[in-house]
């Protein structure tokens, strides 16, 4: 019987890619998803699934504040934290996390979480495997996998590109395509935004809205906009405007000085 699988992300080309592994994988069963824990909260108490494959980094209700809802509720699903991020990895195995998915995914590291949830179901009366040993294979998996860039990659009319971070202006999501902007072009990017973020970590970019992550040195003007959210003005050719969600306001300001 197939393991029934629920995925919650709020990037839903991340979401499209986990959902083709795991489909690829066989014997899995993806039985719903959603892009937000108010969401996921309601469909994972109607449709009951086995697993739930959990983003961290989200708004309004990050993942780990959704499992800890999960937990409340005696909901007994298996949660794997598929992130970008490993900041979280100790929190994340004190709320019932059986394994730590980092973006992008990798086939065979699927594989063996896939085969991790079928040995813990398996079991009369499921119990964590050693957590630290968990997490030290979490933090080499990120040294390995994601490590600081000084170039980044994109496609250009005639080849793929490298550019210094410190050139781009701003990257933004369009549709189901993330596209990155420097001072004069624009570039499509095979990654996701979050993993951008996460990419880019070192430099001094800040995810403005759930669909932009701006350079904050081409920031020239912070404006108001409508019901707490701000507009951003950037000092490239175009002179280009940046929503700033109410949830990023305060942080971006204390980050500003403002």
């Amino acid at each position: 019987m197939a393991i029934k699988v629920f995925i919650v992300d709020d990037e839903s080309l991340a979401r499209d890619e986990l959902i083709y592994l795991l489909q690829s994988i066989g014997e899995i069963e993806v039985v719903g998803e959603a892009n937000n824990g108010e969401q996921a909260l309601e469909k994972i108490a109607e449709i009951n699934p086995e697993v739930i494959f959990l983003d961290i980094q989200m708004p309004d209700m990050d993942g780990l504040t959704l499992a800890k809802k999960l937990h409340e509720a005696k909901n007994k699903a298996i949660i794997v934290f598929a992130t970008a991020y490993d900041q979280h990895a100790v929190k994340a195995f004190e709320v019932n996390a059986i394994d730590y998915l980092l973006k992008p995914f990798d086939q065979e590291r699927v594989e063996r979480t896939v085969q991790r949830i079928k040995e813990r179901l398996k079991q009369n009366n499921p119990v964590h495997e050693n957590i630290s040993q968990l997490i030290d294979q979490v933090i080499k998996e990120k040294q390995i996998s994601t490590k600081g860039v000084s170039k980044l990659a994109v496609q250009g009319e005639d080849g793929v590109i490298l550019l210094n971070p410190n050139e781009i202006v701003y990257a933004f999501r369009e549709s189901r395509d993330v596209v990155i902007k420097t001072m004069d072009k624009t570039y499509p990017s095979r990654y996701t935004l979050q993993v951008l973020e996460e990419k880019l970590a070192s430099y001094p970019f800040f995810r403005t809205h759930r669909s932009y992550l701006v350079n904050l040195h081409f920031i020239q003007e912070m404006v108001p906009w409508f019901n707490g959210a701000y507009n951003l003005i950037l000092n490239d050719k175009q002179g280009s405007k940046v929503p700033v969600s109410r949830q990023y306001v305060k942080e971006l300001r204390d980050i500003l000085e403002l």
